[in-house]
């Protein structure tokens, strides 16, 4: 081989070297990172990229765009962008037409159907429909009618609207009716009130509020997305669903079927996709495991304040969105949990000493096992500064979101100069009950009004993890080694 050609070809690899390092990494085909059997990890595909659209309430696909639109309170304004971040996006006021709470958009013929008809404390007598063209040619955005509705048997709330078979079908919200009911319209009419026709019931929990819907008219199925979980329903739309999966994605109110996948979205911004979403067989849809041990430890410590005495052998707990100098971490000294932290804070509220108001605090809730709801058995701390006496520990009741003084809680520590550190020895009966400590038990911890909107977590992103505690993390309870005789 000739030195010319040796040197052609080296100069021919590291030509395609450099060109191997330039080409960017190719996307993820969805949102699904991992999956075992019919369980998928999840992690959001894209985010929406566009200022304007600050809270996505509505998902549609339409007239080879994407379009959506801001939750109640905002301008009567759709966006449209080339794809599902919306980066670049366009915004088209719709003359005419008012924003109460726009809560759903949907396609009606070549049209799509802009629904007004969030009514969260069922009050409302002006829910509205708004049916806007598209003209390719010219861009332009037109108002081309408008549905006053009014539902047969009184007020509801509702977020979910689709054709289906050709009839336009509302899901309602379940606001305190003791049922969610879906109603379908024969036909609609400008100039005149449109009431539809209840068809039925979906048997569904009580707890669960459907929040967005799309239908697949090919395979003749509707799907219905709420804070928990996405049903799927055929033919028959009451009773049970014919599929349902397990759902955390914070506050998820936008669903769109396209191309053989669902996209569903949150208020935060995040949207999730799923190809094959009608053909596959996935159970759940959850973000990836925190797993977490709580160490052991025979005797009783005294708090100073700073968790020194008993550091040795504690976990460190997993907290996202911590600064470099924060931390959180945990162990079992005889009858005690024990916690010890420190964190930086933008602001700081204190928490009345007698009362029950809510305060900066970091929360820490722990369950003994995986539920789809909370039972009601498990203990939720917050801790804070009572605003009198310093660093304290309450329960929290998650219903009425009132605080009491928790009982043989022994706290320490300081609330100053933009940084909080404390120690706290709380009683295991006052965690797990009498008796053994269990071999597993699950946990959330996130602060509250700390940082602002980028609170430190271990599982869940915002208090709204308070009816998700499947997103909890998994904790070993971790016994000392016994020691050969």
């Amino acid at each position: 081989m000739t030195r010319h050609v040796l040197t052609a070809l080296l100069l021919l690899l590291a030509l395609c070297g450099v060109r191997a390092q330039d080409e960017p990494k190719p996307q993820p085909a969805d949102s699904v990172i991992e999956a075992d059997g019919n369980h998928a990890v999840v992690e959001p595909f894209t985010h929406i990229d566009y200022k304007p659209l600050v809270e996505s309430s509505g998902l549609q696909y339409w007239q080879g765009a994407w379009w959506s639109h801001n939750d109640s309170g905002g301008a009567p304004v759709l966006y449209r962008g080339e794809t599902p971040d919306f980066k670049g996006a366009h915004p088209y006021s719709v003359k005419g037409a008012k924003a109460v709470d726009w809560e759903e958009i949907t396609v009606i013929g070549d049209d799509l159907l802009v629904c007004d008809i969030g009514d969260n404390h069922r009050r409302r007598d002006d829910l509205m429909l708004y049916r806007v063209a598209w003209n390719a040619d010219t861009a332009e955005l037109s108002l081309k009618a408008k549905y006053p509705v009014a539902y047969p048997d009184g007020s509801h709330d509702a977020e979910a609207v689709a054709v289906v078979g050709g009839k336009l079908t509302i899901v309602t919200k379940h606001r305190g009716e003791g049922f969610t009911g879906v109603y379908q319209f024969n036909e609609l009419k400008e100039g005149e009130t449109n009431t539809p026709e209840f068809v039925g019931k979906l048997d569904i929990d009580e707890h669960t509020m459907i929040t967005a819907a799309d239908y697949d008219a090919e395979r003749k199925k509707l799907v219905l997305l709420s804070y928990t979980r996405i049903f799927i329903y055929g033919d028959k739309l009451e009773g049970k669903p014919e599929r349902s999966l397990l759902l955390y994605a914070q506050q998820c109110e936008s669903l769109c079927l396209h191309d053989g996948a669902v996209y569903y979205g949150n208020e935060q911004g995040e949207i999730f996709k799923v190809d094959n979403f009608l053909g596959g067989k996935y159970e759940s849809l959850l973000p990836p495991r925190v797993k977490a041990e709580l160490p052991v430890a025979a005797g009783d410590i005294e708090p100073d304040g700073s968790g020194e005495s008993w550091k040795e052998g504690a976990f460190t707990l997993p907290l996202a969105s911590l600064n470099a100098k924060e931390y959180l971490r945990w162990k079992v000294c005889g009858a005690y949990l024990m916690l010890a932290g420190r964190f930086d804070y933008d602001s700081f509220n204190s928490s009345s000493e007698t009362g029950d108001r809510l305060g900066s605090a970091l929360m820490v809730m722990i369950g003994r096992e995986e539920t789809e709801f909370l039972k009601g058995d498990e203990l939720h701390l917050w801790l804070g500064d009572n605003g009198v006496t310093g660093v304290d520990a309450w329960k929290l009741d998650p219903e009425k979101f009132t605080l009491s003084v928790l009982p043989g809680a022994k706290c320490s520590g300081e609330v100053k100069a933009k940084v909080w550190t404390f120690e706290y020895a709380i009683p295991l009966t006052q965690v797990f009950g009498e008796g053994e400590l269990p071999a597993r038990c699950v946990a959330n911890v996130w602060a509250y009004n700390v940082h602002g909107r980028g609170e430190p977590h271990l599982a869940g992103d915002t208090l709204f993890c308070f009816g998700n505690p499947y997103v909890w993390a998994d904790v070993g309870i971790k016994q000392p080694a016994k020691k050969d005789d």
